[in-house]
């Protein structure tokens, strides 16, 4: 059944590298602010990095495993010889819709650097996250998390949180010594949100996890703010959603999240989500990034299950992309039928989601860059990856390397504006890029990376092509049947069908000498943590996460083919990992970027009447619509396609008075699934029973 064909946004550099300068490594955040887009930079941090390893770590620690803890040089980073000379002043800038950059704040390198007479570091080295914030007089603030270089020297002044009124001039709080805010034990503010007319603010290490503070007047800074969590609590992201904040917690059996409504004293913590999502196997220990998207809480985690749950307004939750598993509620299995990482052990974060017109925009950290000299990674894995998804289920590329970038290895920051979606990154040897995305035909879109003999372009040109739309597979005997929904209003001409394999590169891995030699240093590493953590502050929050059991990282896309039809069957072999999408081709040549990405093994059983009946009852859909659902099956079973097809579209007419617009969107989904099983079963593609059972899934 055709549909509307959503927006797709194509991208365009939208500032120099690093605003022309190499040490702004990362675009570290960005808020959209009374008219313009605001950019925090992080600075210099391979350099930092590898400086504050050198000092922080025990001399004898150095000499005999820091040739594997220590990053080694790298000529591309440029570092100063001197740690006293890497340029470390973080920087704010601005945007405006003419597009005009202007560098709007650099933080003063005004600190005494402590034990270094004459020797003075940047008060901020890098600016984590922005807000808006309405304060008591009806004034309307930005306040800025600044980071400090305690990483690099101990005994520095607590970290700033900033506040502009006009965008130019930035100041920070106050946060005298023997106030509650100048006494912080901390490097950094984290989060910050507007929550019940009270600022809401994470502080915390630089790696870890934090403490929540809250102020109903942080202009005044000293003593105006509080801490609200209670000890031992680590709370990494937050975000406020159906009239509560929710707190994305690290927790040593896996992660967790809680909700508060900030009320009584003390406030009242509930769980929401609990061991790590119950995944038996090594799960995440902390979400990473937290959005709020279609009147539900997007989550996204940590390695090495790199997954997103999807947590609805009645604090049930779904299973978006990860491992299946058994919980306490029964059943989880990825809504997307894609696994943690996006079938790839290499990203190792859900780091930035953004909703931007309808649509929800998810970015990864990828890890191929710390293992790029590795003949197992192929340069197809290298760069972050983007996806784009509007119901939650089907996620498409945008790029899987970075924008051709391959050094840039995280999606840092998103922000949605009214020009367009911005994204900035992190890439710590070329600088940060920053790019925009806007619904133009005549602009360049990346496709992931294709094979060395026949690549679908790294830059392909986007014109008025959508594309295909719900792309699915079927396991059938040794088959794989993809079928896919045409995109409306569009002279197609034929679909391209691209496949890459999957592998698990664990073996591998085991088999090298320096792993095996690196992972009785990580062990030895692991047990002298606790000590290391009471001697040097600087590793009170190291994490060092396990490697999965299964380490997946996928091959260059092949072009399997060309149809005029909507199904494909491949026949792909036994026990391996595929990823497929489609691609449209116009009768005038022109192109489309990817549909969404599709698996196999199936991870998720597609839908049956059954499991639609099953679900429907459960999410309260009318007794009418369920009985009139349970007719369309019965014609079904006496091979009655057309009246089932016809009824089952009057179905998705009718109003559900579901609660929510993603629930509205989870049944219209699964009557769009069935709908096709139907048409494939009418066609002779699909046996009969399937739409009755599962078929295969793992």
């Amino acid at each position: 059944m055709p549909s509307s064909p959503p927006t797709r946004l194509t991208f365009q550099p939208a500032a120099p590298p690093g605003f022309g300068d190499q040490y702004n490594s990362w675009a570290w955040s960005m808020l959209w602010w009374q008219g313009a887009l605001y950019v925090g930079t992080h600075r210099a941090w391979y350099c930092a990095q590898r400086a504050a390893h050198t000092s922080a770590l025990p001399g004898f620690v150095k000499k005999t495993i820091g040739r594997y803890v220590i990053p080694p040089p790298d000529p591309a980073a440029n570092c100063p010889d001197s740690v006293f000379d890497i340029p470390l002043q973080a920087e704010i800038w601005r945007w405006t819709p003419d597009g005009n950059w202007q560098r709007v704040h650099q933080s003063p390198q005004d600190v005494p650097i402590p034990r270094q007479p004459g020797r003075f570091v940047a008060r901020e080295v890098g600016y984590r996250y922005m807000t808006a914030f309405t304060e008591p007089d009806g004034v309307e603030a930005m306040y800025v998390s600044g980071v400090n270089a305690r990483y690099l020297y101990r005994d520095l002044p607590a970290p700033c949180l900033l506040r502009t009124v006009d965008g130019r001039h930035f100041a920070p709080v106050p946060h005298d010594p023997g106030t509650f805010m100048g006494d912080l034990d901390s490097y950094t503010f984290r989060s910050i949100f507007d929550y019940k007319g009270r600022l809401f603010v994470l502080t915390g290490h630089m790696h870890g996890s934090g403490v929540l503070l809250e102020s109903a007047n942080p202009a005044a800074g000293n003593d105006a703010f509080r801490q609200v969590s209670p000890p031992g609590m680590k709370i990494f992201e937050m975000v406020p959603y159906n009239g509560h904040l929710y707190l994305g917690v690290h927790a040593e059996d896996g992660y967790a999240i809680l909700r508060t409504d900030a009320g009584g004293d003390p406030y009242t913590f509930v769980p929401v989500v609990a061991q790590g999502g119950y995944l038996p196997d090594k799960p995440s220990l902390r979400p990473i990034s937290m959005h709020v998207f279609n009147g539900c809480l997007y989550a996204g985690m940590d390695r090495p299950q790199t997954e997103i749950i999807r947590i609805n307004p009645d604090d049930s939750w779904e299973l978006v992309i990860g491992a299946p598993r058994l919980t306490p509620t029964g059943w989880k299995r990825p809504l997307s039928g894609i696994d943690a990482g996006f079938n790839t052990w290499l990203n190792g974060h859900i780091w930035r989601m953004q909703s931007h017109q309808g649509r929800l925009y998810v970015g990864t950290m990828n890890m191929s860059v710390a293992l790029r000299k590795s003949p197992r990674i192929h340069p197809a894995n290298f760069g972050f990856d983007l996806y784009e998804t509007g119901d939650g289920w089907h996620f498409s590329p945008i790029t899987t390397n970075g924008f051709g970038h391959d050094l840039d290895y995280g999606v840092r920051a998103l922000a949605s504006t009214p020009h367009g979606l911005f994204v900035g990154s992190a890439n710590n040897w070329q600088a940060c890029h920053i790019w925009r995305g806007v619904p133009e035909s005549n602009l360049t879109a990346s496709l992931p990376a294709g094979s060395a003999d026949e690549p679908p372009p790294r830059q392909l040109a986007v014109f008025p092509a959508p594309p295909p739309q719900r792309l699915t597979a079927e396991v059938v005997d040794d088959r794989v049947l993809l079928s896919w929904e045409p995109p409306a209003d569009s002279a197609v001409a034929r679909y391209h069908v691209w496949r890459a394999l999957v592998r698990d590169e664990r073996h591998f891995f085991e088999g090298r000498p320096w792993f095996r030699q690196a992972t009785r240093v990580l062990r030895l590493v692991r047990r002298l943590l606790p000590l290391l953590r009471r001697l040097r502050p600087l590793a009170r929050e190291v994490y060092l996460p396990p490697l999965p059991q299964k380490v997946w990282m996928f091959q260059p896309y092949e072009r399997l083919g060309m149809t005029s039809e909507t199904h494909f069957q491949d026949m792909p072999g036994q026990g391996n990992r595929y990823i497929y999408f489609v691609q449209t081709e116009t009768g005038q040549g022109a192109y489309s970027a990817a549909s969404n990405i599709t698996t196999v093994p199936l991870l998720s059983p597609p839908t049956t009447f059954a499991a639609a009946l099953a679900w429907g009852q459960r999410r309260s859909v009318s007794p009418a619509l369920s009985g009139e659902l349970a007719a369309v099956e019965e014609k079904c079973r006496h091979s009655a396609w057309e009246a089932a097809l016809h009824d089952l579209i009057a179905i998705q007419q009718k109003p559900t008075s579901l609660s929510t617009p993603q629930l509205e969107t989870d049944w219209n989904v699964q009557l769009n699934q069935l709908a096709r099983r139907i048409h494939l079963c009418r066609l002779g593609l699909l046996p009969f029973a399937f739409l009755f059972e599962s078929g295969e899934t793992t």
